[in-house]
């Protein structure tokens, strides 16, 4: 069980390894180059004096590799380590936007489920709760007017306070750039509101290649249990992909 524990450390701790290991290579080879150049100026004076004339760039170059064989052994090792770091990070992310692919496929199914079994209002009441429950209520931003509301997204779990033409306008502006572009990420929105910018929202988001031309936005009301302010959820109608970019 330990060895496996083991290797499973190492899998997931690997990048980040031969990052520290690249940056301390980096380092040992620079202090092994300098410790080095005494003995290679010695290495080019003996032959020098062997041959009683000047060396040539070539004979140079022959003369002091026996004295930077360990520092370049130690470069080439760093650099090695670099690339291997570069190949997991992308076979990492790979990994993880596969299964953010397979969350977002199984959420669809599962609402598209609720809804056919129990209908929209058990859906849009299940919702609520999770609203009720998981929104902080702390806007994003200060010196907010009492007549602004509180808009909450249910992806990030973020809220913020604003006019509702504010956000009104961040929807139009990430709609235009969806029709210029073709394609626009989560994380374009987020940025359009306010809020901050997530991994997940970097990963996710539309393309035209799934079908449709406009990404619909309705603002739906949530009563708090607690008779605090209202909420209104930002509630995307067509979620983000994982897949947006393979166009």
């Amino acid at each position: 069980m330990k060895k496996h524990k083991l290797m499973l450390y190492l899998k997931r701790y690997t990048p980040t390894i031969l990052t520290y290991l690249s940056a301390v290579g980096v380092a040992v080879t620079a202090a092994m180059a300098v410790k080095a150049s005494p003995k290679a100026i010695h290495l080019i004076d003996e032959m020098a004096d062997k041959k009683e004339r000047s060396l040539t760039r070539l004979e140079i170059a022959y003369a002091v590799l026996p004295a930077y064989v360990p520092a370049i052994a130690v470069g080439l090792s760093t650099v090695a380590c670099m690339f291997g770091a570069n190949i997991l990070n992308k076979r990492q992310q790979a990994s993880l936007a596969s299964a953010y692919a397979v969350l977002c496929n199984y959420h669809k199914e599962y609402r598209r489920k609720l809804v056919e079994l129990s209908g929209e209002e058990t859906d849009i009441e299940i919702r609520n709760a999770i609203v009720r429950g998981q929104c902080n209520y702390h806007p994003v931003g200060i010196d907010v007017p009492d007549e602004k509301s509180i808009f909450y997204e249910e992806i990030s779990g973020e809220s913020i306070t604003c006019y509702e033409k504010e956000i009104m306008d961040a929807e139009y502006h990430l709609n235009r750039n969806f029709v210029l572009r073709g394609y626009v990420s989560l994380n374009e929105f987020y940025g359009l509101l306010g809020l901050p910018k997530t991994d997940y929202g970097e990963s996710v988001g539309w393309s035209m290649a799934d079908g449709y031309c406009w990404i619909d936005f309705e603002h739906r009301l949530v009563s708090r249990d607690d008779g605090g302010s209202d909420v209104y959820v930002i509630d995307i109608l067509f979620p983000p992909d994982a897949g947006y970019l393979d166009m």
